[in-house]
């Protein structure tokens, strides 16, 4: 199975920032989350990898 980065927009993006955040300081542990999608699913209105730094 093949994932890629999830193309999140801003507030996804902070919404999963502060989710981190409450995490670490719920556990005491660095922790960090990693987005992803499974290869081919694209998010509504995102465009695949076309616009995408290599």
């Amino acid at each position: 199975m093949e994932f890629k980065p999830a193309m999140l927009d801003r507030a996804a993006l902070a919404q999963l920032q502060r989710f981190e955040s409450e995490l670490r300081e719920q556990t005491s542990e660095e922790i960090v989350l990693v987005a992803y999608q499974s290869y081919g699913s694209v998010p509504n209105g995102a465009q695949p990898d076309a616009n995408r730094e290599p």
